[in-house]
């Protein structure tokens, strides 16, 4: 803390600003993405809103330095026509982009882990079917980042990809599966070998057996299974799951001629 900036330049000011009166400049702005705007404007609420960063231009108008995605999605709601913004100073569009690089590069990103326990604390529904799979399986989320135990996650975005993809049902026999596999592995649960789980799960439901799936997991170490997955990869292309998925049915078909499984089509 001994290295302070006493250059702080001027005090912004708070104001409520008409959003026909703002502007976006391209030069230093992403592009705006619409289902962002969308998302934010179907859940509208100015307790989520906060505040632009909004700098003067000439003719009494401003440019946005940050929250463009919030503004546009004001400017669309039919009951909004101002939004509060903190106007801040700047003498050219390069001392704009500095700014506005500076804001987002010093911002520390939620993470997932962090975005699943306010969410599990708000009631959001995703989070809810995911800590309710998890449980039904005797599994939890990481109480944060790192903190890694048996039959604990941080694999969140997967969870949910699995539980819309595939469903409850073979998202938990995919967790169930690992814990058997693996009960005393802090990382057991992995995005990638939970996905590849419940794909093969749901493919074959009704004639996998679940013992023989275990087994056939339980002789390879992680690494061994993702490293065969590897090789896989870069001969027939495709993403790390469906290489996962295809090393784990070969392991179970390994000595088999009937009853043998399928690693299915992703989804």
């Amino acid at each position: 803390m001994s290295l302070i900036n006493r250059e702080i330049g001027d005090r912004p000011t708070l104001e409520w600003v008409s959003v026909e009166l703002i502007d976006v400049d391209s030069n230093y702005q992403r592009e705006i993405k619409p289902r962002l705007v969308e998302r934010i404007l179907k859940g509208f609420s100015w307790r989520k809103f906060g505040a632009l960063v909004l700098t003067r231009r000439e003719g009494g108008r401003y440019t946005v330095v940050e929250g463009q995605h919030r503004w546009k999605a004001a400017s669309h709601h039919p009951d909004i026509r101002e939004v509060p913004a903190v106007i801040v100073e700047h003498d050219d569009t390069a001392s704009e982009a500095e700014s506005f690089l500076a804001i987002n590069r010093d911002r520390m990103a939620v993470t997932s882990v962090e975005q699943y326990w306010a969410g599990l604390t708000a009631g959001d529904q995703s989070s809810v079917a995911i800590s309710n799979v998890l449980k039904s399986a005797g599994c939890d989320v990481v109480p944060a980042q790192g903190h890694y135990r048996p039959h604990l996650t941080n694999s969140i975005s997967a969870i949910d990809r699995c539980l819309k993809r595939y469903g409850a049902g073979a998202t938990r026999r995919a967790l169930l599966t690992i814990r058997a596999a693996w009960p005393d592995d802090n990382k057991a649960l992995r995005g990638t070998l939970i996905t590849a789980l419940a794909r093969i799960i749901h493919t074959n439901a009704k004639t996998l057996n679940d013992g023989e799936l275990v087994a056939a997991i339980r002789r390879e170490s992680f690494a061994k299974l993702t490293a065969h997955a590897e090789a896989f990869r870069k001969l027939s292309g495709g993403s790390a799951d469906t290489a996962l998925a295809r090393t784990i049915t070969e392991l179970y078909n390994r000595g088999k001629r009937t009853n043998v499984i399928y690693f299915g089509e992703a989804r």
